[in-house]
């Protein structure tokens, strides 16, 4: 199964052309076995992998896209000119590649449905490379219609792949059709019917008579079933989906159902939640699989090394070795990627300015602060970040009730309250697809921490979350100090760990990471880290289900593109994480300590 979720989307079970006893969607198996075996994996990828649920009497059918492109999509006609052409070359040469296959006994009828997509829109781009969704679909009542498929064909493949009529679905039209024409530009010409058909008449009277040969025949235009309204059935799914945002909105407004405040629900589409959900499970599947290769080949040295079965300790490093003193006891090197647990936080190092190296903690520690703000509801409690000297992020919901009390940050390189300014601020999330605002901390001078910007998927990568979370406020002695008038009082800083479980877009261009470091209440707009110490989310909100929690964290690039034009200037990274991991030290036993020399200890004898 292919691991890079693209999009879901509602269907008609009607729209999917048939093959065999089943759909072409269900035959996804042999569609990309057969274009690996005879074209090559990069046909294969062409077609996006579908996950078909086919409903019930309350959900409306649909299809979750998965493809082996890493990256994020986008359908092609929303591209810039500019980089459409490099697209329309690749998409043309694979569908130049694979249109022989049409016309073979074995998988001509599985290819011929497979190069019919429902809709212009479902061309995409991921990762640079095109990307078909909604194929094996046609529009309702199309699939029985070779002229109008030719004209839709001529919308949609056609234009990459130009052929004198549309891939036959059945054998009669196989035999009735013979060998496709590629390259003409008769699909051309039947969109042009479709659209004025008077037009497109005058222009084949008059190509005619330049030509000495007759062009060939142009489809008709489209049945007038094509060019009216959308059928009131139609709606039938809109409401159902409706009223389920609806039931899912109201089910958020339990008390307990939710984390963070009302205005930040989660999902606008409750199959969301459970797409997501599936994409988490299997990133746990694939986890368990992992430690339980690990645990079955791993071996114990005599010093209790644990050596794992590629060669590295489980943080992923070499083995201690007695001839070479840059494995001894704390030497610092760098860990394999990715490596099987994260070394400790307290022994990662982290390089900072001047070339000294500091651990990860204390790195993370200066860089993060608490937010207070007084509104007219009180005081509430938040978490920031540096991205600039005296420049903070934190996130718009935490900041957006600010009254007349003011903001203020803190941390212990700050070492007092400060007030803050409020310069920019994107939000709310489901209206803005943005979480963030960004503070001038008076009197701030703070390293910043580095934005790490993600060039292929991130999951199973380590992750810690820094911030402060209610639930441990209530007991922390410096809170309740700073609470109570000392202004000088700092409350400690709470550090969770995890691996991000999933990556997706949500909302109106929202892109978020979804990660298993634990986060609640007063996390919101704190870092999340990975084991370099460079920013790669911003913690936001919590979805909780009856059995866990669903930490989301708003990406880094999202944060870039808010800082635009603001006074910070991040620095932005793109290569993978290797930690530097300073060696464990081994604690000496008490009986090292004694020479050799003394006398045993004479013990008291104890009377029974």
């Amino acid at each position: 199964m292919a691991d890079n979720f693209l999009t879901k989307n509602r269907i008609d079970l009607g729209q999917c052309l048939p093959f065999g006893d089943g759909l072409a969607l269900d035959a996804y198996p042999a569609l990309a076995e057969a274009l690996k075996a005879r074209v090559g994996p990069e046909a294969a990828r062409l077609f996006a992998e579908p996950l078909l649920s086919r409903g019930n009497d309350n959900v409306a059918p649909s299809v979750s896209w998965y493809s082996d492109v890493p990256g994020t999509g986008q359908p092609f006609g929303r591209l810039p000119a500019a980089a459409q052409s490099g697209v329309t070359e690749t998409l043309s040469a694979r569908l130049k590649e694979i249109e022989p296959l049409v016309h073979d006994p074995e998988v001509g009828s599985l290819v011929a449905a497979a190069f019919h997509v429902k809709d212009p829109d479902d061309i995409w781009v991921v990762g640079g490379q095109p990307v078909l969704l909604n194929w094996g679909m046609l529009p309702a009542g199309m699939a029985c219609d070779p002229a109008s498929r030719t004209v839709h064909y001529g919308r949609t493949l056609g234009r990459f792949l130009p052929l004198s009529v549309a891939p036959p679905l059945t054998e009669a039209e196989r035999d009735e059709t013979g060998p496709i024409d590629a390259g003409t530009a008769a699909p051309r010409a039947a969109v042009a019917a479709g659209v004025a058909g008077a037009t497109a008449a005058s222009t084949r009277s008059a190509a005619a008579q330049d030509a000495p040969k007759a062009a060939p025949p142009t489809p008709p235009p489209l049945p007038p079933r094509e060019r009216l309204g959308v059928p009131v059935g139609a709606w039938v799914p809109l409401v159902i989906l409706l009223l389920l945002a609806g039931g899912f909105l109201a089910w958020l407004m339990i008390p307990g159902n939710r984390i963070f405040p009302e205005h930040r629900a989660g999902f606008s589409d409750p199959e969301e939640a459970v797409i997501l959900s599936e994409q988490v499970n299997r990133t746990l599947e694939e986890r368990v699989q992992t430690l339980r290769a690990a645990l079955d080949g791993a071996m114990c040295l005599r010093d209790g090394t644990l050596l794992m079965p590629d060669g590295v300790t489980i943080e992923g490093l070499l083995p201690p070795n007695d001839l070479d003193p840059a494995t001894g006891p704390g030497m610092i090197q760098d860990a394999r990627v990715p490596s099987l647990v994260p070394p400790g936080a307290e022994r990662t190092q982290v390089a900072s300015a001047g070339g000294a190296t500091t651990s990860l903690l204390d790195h993370i520690e200066r860089r993060t602060a608490m937010v207070l703000v007084q509104g007219a509801g009180g005081l509430s409690v938040g978490t920031g970040f540096f991205v600039g000297p005296d420049l903070l992020v934190t996130n718009y919901h935490v900041v957006e009730n600010a009254g007349e009390g003011g903001i203020y940050v803190t941390n212990p390189a700050l070492a007092s309250l400060k007030p803050a300014e409020l310069l920019k601020a994107l939000g709310p999330l489901p209206a803005t697809g943005g979480d963030f605002a960004l503070l001038r901390v008076e009197g701030a001078n703070q390293p910043a921490f580095q934005i790490h910007s993600a060039q292929a998927s991130q999951r199973l990568q380590s992750v810690i979350a820094a911030g402060y979370p209610g639930d441990l406020l209530k007991t922390d002695s410096q809170f309740r100090a700073l609470r109570s008038g000392n202004l000088d009082a700092v409350p400690n800083l709470a550090v969770t760990d995890g691996t991000i479980s999933a990556e997706q877009q949500m909302g109106i261009g929202s892109e978020v990471l979804v990660h298993s470091a634990p986060i609640s209440t007063g996390n919101s707009g704190g870092p999340l880290i990975d084991m370099c110490g460079r920013l790669i989310g911003v913690n936001t909100f919590v979805v909780q289900g009856p059995l866990r929690n669903l930490n989301f964290a708003l990406s880094g690039a999202d944060l870039v593109d808010f800082l635009e034009g603001t006074p910070a200037v991040p620095t932005v990274v793109t290569s993978q994480c290797a930690p530097r991991v300073k060696r464990a030290v081994a604690q000496a036993d008490a009986a090292d300590d004694v020479p050799a020399d003394l006398p045993p200890l004479a013990l008291p004898k104890i009377k029974d």
